[in-house]
C-alpha cells in the first residue's frame, strides 16, 4: 500500500467512525446502496459492495457486525481484495486463465462455493414441525440433563513430586493428612505451612467447581466423595503430585423448570432436525449407482510419484554419525 493510500483510508474511515458517533442519536440511514455501487478503485481494479457482500458470506452471520464493525479490519480487507483482483486481473492478460489446468481448478473452487450454497439453501429449506410438545417429551424423560449443578468448592495441600521424591512426597502428604484429621481447624495453616502449589498465594488453596472437568479426574473425583464440610479426603495422587483435600462447601443439584430450558430443548431439536435433512440428502447422492474406470483408479496411486518401499526409505536414511 501506497504511503499516500496509508494515510487517506484510515482518514476515510475515521470521517465515517466520527459521522456515526455525531448522528448517534439520529436513526441509522437506510442501506439502499446497490450492490454495484463502487466502494474502492485502485488502477483498473474496481471493489463493489457485491463483492464485499460475497466475502461476508464466508462469516458466520452473527459474527459479522463484529468483524466489520473494526476499522483496521476493513483496511485489510479492502486491500485484499484489491490486491487479489489486480492478481487476478494480470493473470488474465498472461492467459492463464486458458490454461487447462487452471480452468480445473477454478470448476472445483466453483464447485465448493455451489455445494456450499446448495447447503445453506437445503438447510433453510427444511420444513419445520411443532417442537414444543417433543421438546416437553424430552424433558420429562431426562430431567436429569437440566439440573443446574450445585456448588463444590474444597481446600487443598499440594506435596510436589519435583523438590521429592515420589516416596518422600507421598510420605509427606500422609503426615500433613493425619495432621489435619487431628486439627481440623486447622487446614488453613497447613496449606500456609505445607502446600506447594503455585496458586496458594492467590486463592490458599481454595478450589472452586472442584469436581469440575478442568481438574485431574483423580481430585475431581475424590472431591467429589466428599459429603460434608470439614471432611477430609485420603491422600490423592495426580500428575502434580499428592493432594491433601478439604470439603469447604457441597449443594445440591438444582432442577431446573421446563420453561427455563424450552427454547434450549427445541433448538436442540431443531438442530439435530435440520441435520438429519442434510445427512438424508448427502446419503441420497453418494448412494447414487457409480461408474468408475478402475485403470484410470488405480494410476492415481502412482500419478503424482510412488511412495518409496521400506528398503528404499532405509537406504536414503542419513547414516549415522562416526562417534
Amino acid at each position: 500500500m501506497s504511503s499516500n493510500r496509508r494515510f487517506v483510508f484510515p482518514c476515510l474511515l475515521l470521517s465515517c467512525l466520527c459521522a456515526s458517533v455525531i448522528a448517534a442519536e439520529a436513526p441509522p440511514p437506510a442501506d439502499n446502496l446497490p450492490a454495484d455501487t463502487v466502494v474502492v478503485k485502485q488502477g483498473t481494479a474496481v471493489i463493489t459492495l457485491s463483492d464485499i457482500d460475497a466475502f461476508a458470506q464466508r462469516i458466520e452471520e452473527k459474527q459479522r457486525p463484529g468483524f466489520f464493525d473494526s476499522p483496521k479490519r476493513l483496511e485489510s480487507l479492502i486491500s485484499n481484495l484489491l490486491t487479489q483482483r489486480q492478481l487476478a486481473e494480470e493473470a488474465a492478460k498472461a492467459g492463464l486463465d486458458k490454461d487447462p489446468s487452471v480452468q480445473a481448478q477454478v470448476r472445483l473452487a466453483t464447485d465448493d462455493i455451489l455445494g456450499k450454497m446448495r447447503l445453506q439453501r437445503i438447510r433453510a429449506d427444511v420444513k419445520l414441525p411443532d417442537f414444543t410438545k417433543l421438546a416437553r417429551e424430552d424433558y420429562l424423560g431426562h430431567k436429569e440433563k437440566y439440573v443446574k449443578p450445585g456448588e463444590l468448592e474444597v481446600k487443598h495441600i499440594l506435596i510436589g513430586t519435583e523438590k521429592h521424591t515420589d516416596d518422600e512426597a507421598k510420605a509427606l502428604a500422609e503426615k500433613v493428612r493425619k495432621e489435619a484429621a487431628a486439627h481440623p481447624d486447622q487446614f488453613d495453616a497447613l496449606i500456609e505451612q505445607y502446600s506447594e502449589d503455585p496458586s496458594k498465594a492467590q486463592n490458599h488453596g481454595l478450589m472452586t467447581d472442584a469436581g469440575g472437568k478442568r481438574y485431574a479426574a483423580a481430585f475431581s473425583s475424590a472431591s467429589s466423595a466428599l459429603k460434608v464440610p470439614g471432611e477430609i479426603s485420603p491422600v490423592v495422587k495426580t500428575k502434580f503430585g499428592y493432594h491433601v483435600i478439604e470439603l469447604v462447601k457441597r449443594t445440591s443439584d438444582e432442577p431446573l423448570k421446563f420453561e427455563a430450558v424450552r427454547e434450549q430443548i427445541v433448538e436442540q431439536l431443531r438442530s439435530s432436525y435440520v441435520d438429519n435433512a442434510v445427512k438424508q440428502h448427502l446419503d441420497e447422492l453418494r448412494n447414487k449407482h457409480m461408474d468408475a474406470n478402475a485403470d484410470a483408479v488405480a494410476s492415481l496411486r502412482n500419478r503424482y510419484g510412488t511412495a518409496p518401499t521400506p528398503a528404499q526409505a532405509d537406504s536414503q536414511a542419513p547414516a549415522p554419525s562416526k562417534q
